[in-house]
């Protein structure tokens, strides 16, 4: 293979032949390497397979990453094969790009009448105790009318104190004793349901109806497994998409989905139950990247209801998750 990457000798006569074929050598392993990437994300377009979906929610990281390799697999060699490559790499790139503006829903200048309420979603981490206190404080001080936490053990000593503000719950002791998936409204929850998507994890999806602002919303918390688990992620979103698809007028869904919406079945699922991305999705994991990386929590909405900000919250507290606080347009259309 290397020798169709070969140059010939410099035409002064100077022996480069031990560097050119370092640099050489150096391009073919960068083009190796990025057309197996590319090749692995391009499989969604054929048949996606649980075994490469973290690449697939990973398309617009890694294609611009094999952007940046092959830009400096060229200034190490040009070939025409590199040049195909970095075309390949940028196509994958817009292709994401595009994917991020597909389900989008934002409240415009027409709907700035329109009532607006707050919704919290946040993964705090089963074993983040030593922060409890101050995640307490900052649930209480968020202004959100619903707050839907995954991982919530950690809370329950603090169950009492965040009943000053939020006085209606579902987990945690109301409805089912453990203390994973737990939702905090301000208003009754009525029609209250938990359940579990798959035999991983139970009781992580929380469904129930709120009236705010005189509107009747249906609310939801979810907390799916991991993607690269076999098929149970998918699985998981189809027990999901049958327990709200038949449900009439406004709802929300909140909650840690372990993937970002570019993934085929989190595709698949918007879809299906016709929900709505905010036009940016804050990066939510790991917090160690801040803005460079994934959104893989997520608000999403369902008409009449339009996103008017979503934003992270300024600190993590001990999660390896970043929190969102959306406020949502109840927009009557």
């Amino acid at each position: 293979m290397l020798r169709a990457f070969s140059s010939k000798r410099p035409p002064d006569g100077t022996d480069r032949v031990g560097q050119m074929s370092i640099r050489q050598t150096l391009h073919v392993v960068i083009c190796v390497i990025v057309s197996l990437t590319l090749a692995s994300i391009a499989t969604r377009y054929i048949h996606p397979h649980w075994l490469v979906a973290t690449l697939h929610s990973l398309q617009l990281h890694a294609a611009a990453g094999c952007i940046v390799a092959m830009l400096v697999a060229l200034v190490l060699y040009r070939s025409m094969i590199g040049y195909l490559i970095l075309i390949a790499a940028v196509l994958l790139t817009g292709h994401a790009l595009w994917m991020t503006r597909e389900f989008v829903s934002m409240a415009s200048d027409a709907d700035y009448a329109a009532p607006t309420f707050r919704l919290m979603s946040y993964n705090i981490l089963d074993d983040n105790y030593s922060n409890s206190e101050a995640i307490t404080r900052a649930i209480a001080a968020s202004g959100a009318d619903v707050v839907n936490v995954m991982e919530a053990e950690p809370l329950v000593p603090h169950l009492q104190e965040l009943a000053k503000t939020y006085p209606y719950r579902i987990g945690c002791g109301v409805m089912v004793e453990d203390c994973d998936q737990l939702m905090l409204s301000k208003t009754p929850l009525e029609n209250g349901s938990i359940r579990s998507l798959s035999v991983l994890f139970e009781n992580r999806f929380i469904l129930a109806d709120v009236t705010i602002r005189g509107e009747k919303i249906h609310v939801a918390g979810i907390h799916t497994t991991k993607p690269y688990f076999d098929d149970f992620h998918a699985l998981e979103l189809v027990h999901a998409a049958l327990a709200i698809t038949d449900l009439d007028g406004p709802l929300v869904l909140s909650g840690d989905f372990n993937a970002s919406s570019l993934e085929p079945d989190m595709r698949t699922f918007l879809r299906w139950t016709k929900l709505k991305t905010a036009d940016w999705e804050p990066a939510t994991w790991p917090v160690e990247l801040g803005g460079l990386g994934m959104a893989i929590d997520h608000i999403y909405l369902r008409d009449p209801l339009k996103f008017r900000s979503i934003r992270a919250l300024p600190s993590s507290l001990g999660s390896n998750h970043d929190g969102l606080i959306a406020d949502i347009a109840i927009t009557r259309r």
